[in-house]
């Protein structure tokens, strides 16, 4: 199909311009004249058309429901945002209307996450998610304070001399083994500590008589190589768990495809209207298709929908929820996703994908 944006150039200096050939298109904030021949301009608050078309005419501007407020104004080219009213959400199970927030947690629970339009605030245990807090950080810093103890401890054997502890001695042995931070360059520090510690084992015993009267505080000194500092840097297998994907499927082993229709609506308030051609470009609809599903429906809001149908079409099983929640990611629509998926969690149509301890978290 031709782009027309030859005749674009014109259109733009003279909204009412000459339409050269009956395949092009009128740009966004236009739409084809009944003969053909022109592109008419929408009125801002009135209508509007914000991709490239041959509409007959502009699309109606929505107007906020009752209990909403405007977002941003319709234009020409973008239609009319809305969203609830402070202290107000949409419903999961009756998304088209309002509803009023929770004013607290019950008792023994503290909120995880704020009311906005889209949720309801969301609260979590108190005694459960303190506990998980200190059962992390015990289990990330124990081993290496015990280890630093150790080395500590071992040094300060060897700045004892006559009777007494040498004072610059300890000073050089804090200095090496403070903890490595993690990180860029964290493998770097490391090598340069296991030098520095090197260096200092040989002032502490410069003399071979010394050497072989102190073997035993030797053997138990441990001088880290290269590879052990890096091995020792990277997460434990139990860190790694938690960063790894978790993965959403459709609860009771339902149907992947039907389990996702089931939430095109949802969708369609979840993800702001101005990311919709974003989003399906992301999952590989083309220009024309995206078109086709807008000129397609009388309501706006039902655009997603046709979309996500066609999406779905395309693809087949390999459609999925997941797909949908890495291009929100892509998009930076964080909060998107966030939502999307607590509202999957919180339906029981969906749970996590079994772990390998062999059970689902919802």
């Amino acid at each position: 199909m031709p782009t027309g944006k030859d005749g674009v150039h014109q259109q733009l200096a003279a909204p009412q311009g000459w339409r050269r050939s009956f395949w092009e298109l009128c740009p966004p904030g236009y739409h084809v004249s009944e003969g053909g021949e022109n592109c008419i301009s929408c009125t801002n608050g009135v209508d509007f058309t914000n991709h490239w078309n041959m509409l007959p005419s502009c699309l109606p501007c929505t107007i906020c429901k009752s209990g909403e407020e405007e977002r941003t104004p319709c234009t020409a080219t973008k239609d009319t945002q809305c969203q609830c009213k402070p202290g107000t959400f949409h419903e999961e199970d009756s998304p088209e209307f309002c509803q009023k927030c929770s004013t607290g947690c019950p008792d023994g629970m503290v909120m995880a996450k704020p009311c906005n339009p889209f949720s309801d605030l969301k609260c979590v245990d108190q005694k459960s998610d303190t506990s998980q807090l200190v059962i992390t950080v015990v289990a990330v810093i124990t081993p290496v304070c015990l280890l630093l103890l150790v080395i500590i401890y071992l040094f300060w054997r060897f700045c004892i001399q006559g009777g007494g502890v040498d004072p610059k001695c300890m000073d050089r042995v804090f200095f090496c083994c403070s903890c490595p931070p993690r990180g860029p360059g964290a493998l770097d520090n490391a090598h340069n500590n296991m030098l520095i510690n090197r260096d200092l084992l040989s002032i502490l015993v410069p003399k071979k008589d010394l050497e072989d009267q102190e073997q035993d505080k030797l053997t138990g000194v441990m001088v880290q190589s290269p590879v052990e500092a890096k091995h020792l840097l990277e997460p434990t297998e139990d860190e790694a768990s938690h960063t790894r994907r978790r993965l959403l499927v459709p609860a009771n082993g339902a149907d992947p495809t039907e389990s996702l229709r089931l939430f095109f609506d949802y969708f369609a308030t979840a993800v702001s209207p101005n990311s919709w051609d974003s989003l399906m470009r992301q999952l590989g609809l083309t220009r024309n298709e995206i078109l086709l599903a807008r000129e397609g429906v009388r309501v706006p809001r039902d655009a997603l929908y046709e979309m996500l149908e066609t999406w779905v079409s395309n693809k087949g099983r390999a459609a999925s929820v997941n797909t949908l929640l890495d291009a929100l990611e892509t998009l930076g629509e964080r909060l998107a996703k966030e939502t999307i998926r607590d509202h999957l969690l919180g339906s029981g149509k969906y749970v996590y994908e079994d772990g390998e301890a062999g059970s689902a978290v919802s």
